[in-house]
């Protein structure tokens, strides 16, 4: 008998829930036409916040997939030996940051060839842009490719003034990269930080190199 009335009140409770799911699906399935003014404002926010939150996905989605096709593209350019960093920064040995012009500031690699190239607007300098201008072979290239994507390039340049170890760090997300060039003749070091694109792409200006 005990066995009987649990089971019935068992029965009860599952139908009653069911029923009551029904009952809430159908008020949330009610035809828009029957809705009283409160329920379809109340309708219409909630489709306006689905469809902000599915323009905020398809947003991140599309900025993550340009992002990826940026740093293939570079990374594409690293290891052709074909690219440029054009720098928006440079950052000395002591941490001191400049903002820079993008086409007169950048580490240009052509196969074995090498242009590092340092400017400021408004100054003459070395090269006729207001810094100077390394131009020469590249040796001992090396290049590795980090778990978390990343690639790291290495390489000495040897110039008629100057010879300098480069290396440069390209992150794995896009084509954000760090150039940090040591003169091996003098006590200089300058750190780029700028956008990696494939030479066909890029646009700089070389100054005058001294022989």
């Amino acid at each position: 008998m005990k066995n009987w009335i649990l089971r019935s009140f068992t029965f009860f409770v599952l139908f009653s829930f069911i029923g009551l799911s029904n009952f809430a699906t159908a008020q949330d399935t009610k035809p828009e036409q029957e809705l009283t003014e409160k329920e379809k404002k109340k309708l219409a926010r909630k489709k306006a916040k689905e469809e902000r939150k599915k323009a905020k996905e398809l947003a991140k989605q599309q900025a993550q997939a340009e992002e990826k096709a940026r740093f293939e593209m570079a990374k594409a350019g690293m290891l052709s030996q074909q690219f440029v960093l054009q720098a928006n920064q440079v950052y000395d040995r002591y941490g001191n940051t400049a903002q820079v012009t993008n086409n007169i500031n950048f580490v240009k690699l052509d196969d074995d060839k090498c242009v590092v190239q340092l400017g400021f607007e408004g100054i003459v300098g070395y090269n006729g842009v207001g810094g100077i201008t390394l131009d020469g072979k590249i040796s001992d290239l090396k290049v590795e490719e980090n778990d978390n994507g990343s690639i790291m390039m290495s390489f000495n340049v040897q110039g008629a003034m100057m010879q300098a170890a480069v290396r440069i760090n390209l992150n794995g997300a896009d084509n954000w990269a760090d150039a940090t060039v040591r003169s091996q003749t003098e006590n200089i070091e300058i750190r780029f930080r700028g956008n990696i694109l494939p030479t066909n792409l890029s646009s700089v200006y070389q100054g005058a190199t001294p022989y």
